[in-house]
């Protein structure tokens, strides 16, 4: 079926049910402020870092659980979908796409599944990984389509699965104002007790193995030496916190990478834009949100080449890209950009004109829509 233009009446309501700021919430966000407001609306667990940023934003949003596995969760997403007229749920994360396809079949919504990663890399092939996978496609039977946000999620899916209404690749996006994000590298010295001729790399993203943090300690460690000044600061919160702050001890590295924690998505921002270099060790990505937003502020960016984060920026070009899990090679990437102002400049500037042309907001947002309508249409043959 060929859609037709997407209908400004057709109201969505996405699931993100994370208790942890991640990628996938940064990019629910951006999404939403590309719609008119009373077309899309949040449901989340109350209290949690999404639910609260998307309530100062002034978006639409639910609390309709206090943890994942509250069974309040379905008649509260029963009750959000019926009384609020939304017409497609889209999930963010297994556990929402658990609820919101239960929730969606009582309602006669149509179900549209996001997938930021494929389950089996995020996690490895560990019990989790397995578990997540198998149950996603266990909630199939009644979805209307799927979003991916890289190729790799795209052909990890497809061999996965015999079909499915419609399997969209739709990149994420920024709609970010550069010159409206404050920057202050002396201040962010400050505010770490750092030495002025400090140069800071910054990584932001939750503490879990697939971000590969234990890497980037053990490259950090490696250049301690020729590179005496640098230092690192990791954003996030996760499972992993207490086993990197004894990587740290145990490296003699605490007064050199620091764990900030959780802060504000727009202290995240300020924290890159002040820093010298942005760090991507992950082992396995969809279209990290935060590669994004470091290019278009400006900021030099060091990656792995893992998952989609190819098919964002150019090896040598617009970033330096090193082999995931290779923490010499990362120490090298961050040897060579510490001590050659030059090329961070020029990588920096690349890659924000790279990103501002090629990741707008407006094509995301267009494609989402139509996206929403295909879903709504596969559920409504008649109309």
């Amino acid at each position: 079926m060929t859609p037709h233009f997407p209908r400004a009446d057709l109201r969505v309501l996405i699931v993100d049910l994370s208790h942890e700021f991640g990628g996938a919430s940064s990019r629910v966000l951006g999404l939403m402020s590309g719609f008119p407001p009373e077309q899309i609306g949040l449901a989340a667990i109350a209290d949690s870092p999404v639910f609260g940023q998307a309530r100062k934003m002034g978006f639409s949003v639910y609390p309709v659980g206090a943890h994942k596995a509250d069974w309040r969760i379905l008649p509260n997403l029963i009750k959000v979908i019926r009384d609020k007229q939304y017409k497609v749920v889209d999930t963010q994360n297994i556990q929402s796409k658990l609820w919101g396809s239960l929730a969606a079949r009582l309602t006669g919504a149509a179900l549209v599944s996001t997938l930021n990663s494929w389950y089996r890399f995020e996690h490895g092939k560990n019990l989790k990984g397995i578990f997540y996978t198998w149950l996603e496609l266990l909630t199939n039977p009644w979805l209307d389509g799927y979003i991916v946000v890289s190729k790799t999620v795209y052909d990890a899916l497809r061999n996965s699965i015999k079909k499915a209404p419609f399997i969209d690749l739709i990149y994420n996006a920024i709609g970010l104002r550069p010159e409206e994000i404050p920057g202050n590298p002396a201040q962010l010295k400050v505010k770490f007790n750092l030495p002025v001729n400090a140069i800071v790399c910054s990584a932001a993203g939750r503490l879990v193995w697939a971000k590969g943090y234990e890497d980037l300690i053990a490259a950090i460690s490696q250049v301690a030496k020729p590179v005496p000044n640098l230092f690192c600061i990791i954003v996030g919160e996760g499972e992993l916190r207490s086993s990197l702050d004894a990587k740290i001890e145990q490296a003699g590295l605490k007064a050199r990478v620091i764990l900030a924690g959780y802060v504000e998505h727009d202290e995240v921002l300020s924290i890159l834009k002040s820093s010298d270099i942005f760090v991507m060790p992950s082992r396995q990505e969809g279209t990290p949100i935060a590669l994004l937003e470091a290019a278009a502020i400006g900021v030099p960016i060091l990656a792995t080449s893992s998952g989609g984060i190819p098919e964002l920026v150019e090896n040598g070009k617009q970033a330096l890209l090193v082999p995931p899990g290779d923490s010499p090679a990362l120490a090298a990437g961050l040897l060579e950009l510490s001590q050659n102002p030059k090329r961070r400049r020029d990588l920096a500037m690349q890659a924000q004109a790279h990103v501002r042309a090629a990741f707008s907001l407006e094509a995301q947002v267009l494609a989402t829509r139509l996206a929403y309508q295909k879903a709504f249409d596969h559920k409504n043959p008649s109309g």
